[in-house]
């Protein structure tokens, strides 16, 4: 882990005085608040834990993805196929339309692709130009649906059979950014305005078939709190089902440091009464 375990003094994930954690005196090595550090530790560890256990008591208790819908989330089969890469950076479209979309953490199962994009007390970007059209509002993106946009098209061209879903993991309740896309004709909208410029999209997004795709992957997008992942992770029991014992380990270490920096942004966000 990036902030270590330091004998006595727990985790270096309490707020310091200037909230940087230094190397000697004068080396600024790592800020507390880093929404990199905290990807880094989390899925750092998770990615080497047994998925059976952790991630599909995620995908069904903090994500709540249905068994009637998505039966293939349910069923251990999924997890024999399982790679978790950070900072990933999908298919760049041509260079004059958008930079790179990256995701934090890009997750492949055997029927399923994930995109977590990982938030600590920053919001998501909103209307942000991704091209030279700056006085266009047809071409600007909202993070989310970029995401949501971006990640299904790189899904749908590397793993054609495979759904793909996104999942915003915040310290936050849901933004309304977010939340209009729970409502395909608002990713719908997004879609088509883009589709304007951006040839790929129209191959991704056949005419005759926009509606039916909006619609589903607005059924496979949702938000969750960090705090939903802890509690996921303090009922996971490796000793039961995972492979090694001793995963339970770094599990426990996962939650304790959770617990430690959720602390920390209530402390930051929570306004004290004059």
């Amino acid at each position: 882990m990036l902030e270590l375990k330091c004998g006595e003094e727990g985790f270096r994930a309490h707020p310091l005085k200037d909230r940087w954690i230094y190397a000697g005196r004068k080396t600024k090595i790592l800020h507390v608040l880093s929404e990199d550090i905290l990807t880094a530790n989390v899925f750092g560890i998770l990615k080497n834990l047994d998925p059976k256990v952790w991630l599909v008591s995620f995908l069904q208790n903090a994500c709540h993805f249905s068994r009637e819908e998505f039966p293939y989330l349910y069923e251990d089969d999924n997890y024999s196929e399982f790679s978790v890469l950070l900072w990933h950076d999908l298919d760049q479209p041509p260079s004059w339309l958008e930079g790179r979309t990256q995701a934090d953490v890009f997750i492949e199962l055997k029927n399923a692709t994930i995109l977590v994009e990982c938030k600590a007390l920053a919001p998501l970007q909103k209307r942000v130009s991704t091209d030279n059209q700056e006085g266009d509002s047809r071409f600007w993106w909202d993070q989310a649906v970029r995401n949501i946009v971006r990640g299904y098209v790189y899904s749908r061209k590397h793993f054609e059979e495979k759904d793909f879903f996104f999942i915003v993991l915040s310290t936050s309740e849901k933004e309304n950014t977010f939340t209009q896309y729970l409502d395909w004709r608002r990713l719908k909208e997004q879609v088509e305005n883009r589709i304007l410029k951006d040839s790929e999209l129209r191959d991704a997004f056949p005419k005759d078939y926009i509606d039916g795709i909006c619609k589903k992957l607005s059924r496979q997008i949702r938000w969750v709190k960090w705090t939903d992942l802890k509690e996921v992770l303090e009922k996971s029991s490796f000793n039961e089902k995972g492979v090694f014992r001793s995963q339970s380990r770094f599990c426990k270490d996962v939650v304790d440091y959770l617990e430690l920096k959720t602390k920390l942004w209530t402390s930051l966000t929570v306004r004290k009464p004059k």
